[in-house]
């Protein structure tokens, strides 16, 4: 069965009044869709944000009639006020939480990871373009500025499997590996950086190490490592905190 109006599905669904033909077919449309299902989400819980406006304008006309009871006079109008001020609020509160949930942008992590990732440039590009030496490590920096990074990886593992505490080469593939979407991997990679503790790239791995996390679903292993660069003097902890709180 298939609705001739899927907003009509939807509306009927969240309203309860689908019947298990038409619920069954928008269940399967949103496992296809995550679009569609991320639609129902905001408007479900957008109806629920409206339900309890009206608690809330429920509550507050109880609380005026209390103090019309109880007040007269300057105070009674003083009662009023505060009580409209403090109905006003909290309405408004109701609306700015129901807007933000529809109109805020999605904290995926892909769309988070699209935010805060930004490609590492080597210092070592340019040394790389213009020697005339043809060692693996200048070959490998040469492929990943030139966004060859299949071949740049080659390169890398080779330097790695010959000098195992050429740490630059090992931070290179982490980054390599992350461009072709290899985050396991490049977690790895970082990780080992950060555990030999005497080079240049601790702070950059401790970064990079933290979206990966985030891309392989380890949320809580993010938060952490974001949490701790938030509370470091790295050059990242405005991003981390940021990243930090959109996690928790």
């Amino acid at each position: 069965m298939k609705p001739t109006n899927v907003n009509n599905a939807i509306e009927d669904y969240l309203s309860g009044r689908a019947d298990k033909a038409e619920k069954k077919w928008l269940m399967e449309e949103m496992k296809r869709d995550p679009e569609l299902a991320r639609e129902v989400r905001l408007r479900q819980r957008t109806d629920e944000i409206l339900a309890d406006r009206e608690i809330l304008d429920l509550r507050n006309k109880l609380n005026v009639i209390e103090m019309n009871k109880r007040s007269a006079g300057t105070i009674r109008r003083t009662a009023l006020k505060t009580a409209r001020y403090a109905a006003a609020v909290a309405i408004i509160a109701v609306i700015s939480a129901a807007l933000y949930l529809i109109v805020s942008p999605d904290s995926s992590p892909d769309k988070l990871y699209s935010a805060y990732y930004e490609r590492y440039e080597s210092p070592g590009a340019a040394r790389s373009v213009t020697s005339t030496s043809n060692t693996l490590m200048e070959n490998a920096i040469a492929s990943y500025s030139a966004r060859e990074y299949d071949k740049a990886i080659g390169y890398l593992e080779q330097v790695i499997n010959s000098e195992k505490d050429n740490m630059e080469s090992v931070f290179m593939h982490g980054l390599a590996n992350m461009e072709v979407h290899n985050y396991p991997v490049a977690s790895g990679s970082f990780t080992r950086v950060i555990e030999h503790n005497d080079n240049l790239y601790l702070e950059d791995a401790a970064w990079y190490l933290g979206l990966c996390y985030m891309m392989t679903d380890n949320n809580e292993k993010a938060l952490r490592q974001f949490e701790a660069i938030a509370a470091s003097k790295s050059r990242y902890n405005k991003q981390a905190t940021r990243l930090a709180r959109k996690l928790r």
